[in-house]
């Protein structure tokens, strides 16, 4: 079955909030912001003569552009998260993920150079590695989101369509954490970026795994446990701690949507 794109679960977000009303926390022009920062690091990425490498954080004028594309205060603002946060939250989810399709599928010659995204990773991993880190943010953030919009249907509104749609949210934003914890296991990984990913995911453990099921919680602390080996002490130590609140947070609302 094909997996829906971001862009559908905004859609799908926006059909399950029909009639639903809640305070958000998400900033009125957090949307506007992020599209703005990712336009013009697009700019920058478009393919000119004798040009082979995209924006780099190593650049100062390239390293101000990009970490508009990560000002979490400007583009999330701050939880408590609620049901209207849904729509503006898949959709920042899915501007910072062309962001990381950028530097993953990057060709210099785009049409003729297929990508090679195993050098792609390694080269660009600096600038991966705050995207994977904001996007751990966002994703908990949406699940939170969308956990307390469904604390907040009444029994008329629990609907079949509605709980397709928040599984359908629900796995689109699971598989960018599994890209997460795949990336965690690239033994070129230098230790400053692993460590950003893997606080990042410590940080976030508590609005992960309370969106999410318990055999998809069993399968991300498999995929973690294998990066191990991998990881220098401080990251380990992040690992573990979301690990730690994986096998022993309960599972309420979201967690218990099959």
């Amino acid at each position: 079955m094909k997996r829906p794109s971001m862009a559908q679960l905004s859609a799908v977000a926006g059909l399950c909030l029909i009639g639903f009303a809640a305070r958000a926390e998400v900033p009125a022009n957090g949307a506007a912001y992020i599209e703005a920062s990712v336009a013009a690091v697009e700019s920058m990425m478009r393919v000119e003569p004798g040009k082979t490498s995209l924006p780099r954080l190593s650049d100062p004028v390239a390293r101000k552009v990009l970490e508009d594309v990560w000002n979490e205060s400007a583009i999330l603002g701050k939880a408590p998260y609620t049901g209207a946060d849904i729509p503006a939250l898949l959709n920042i989810v899915q501007q910072q993920t062309r962001i990381l399709q950028a530097y993953t599928l990057y060709s210099p010659a785009p049409g003729k150079t297929p990508p090679d995204t195993a050098r792609n990773v390694v080269e660009y991993q600096d600038e991966l590695a705050h995207s994977h880190a904001f996007l751990l943010k966002a994703v908990s953030a949406s699940l939170e989101a969308i956990n307390n919009f469904g604390a907040n249907l009444s029994q008329d509104e629990k609907t079949d369509a509605r709980f397709q749609g928040l599984r359908q949210m629900r796995l689109g934003l699971q598989e960018i954490i599994t890209g997460v914890a795949l990336a965690l296991r690239n033994p070129a990984l230098r230790e400053a970026n692993q460590t950003l990913i893997a606080r990042s995911l410590a940080d976030n453990a508590a609005g992960i795994v309370a969106g999410i099921a318990p055999p998809d919680r069993t399968a991300l602390v498999t995929a973690l446990q294998a990066a191990r080996p991998s990881l220098k002490p401080g990251a380990e130590k992040a690992v573990s701690a979301f690990i730690a609140t994986a096998t022993s947070a309960p599972c309420n609302g979201l967690c218990r949507l099959e």
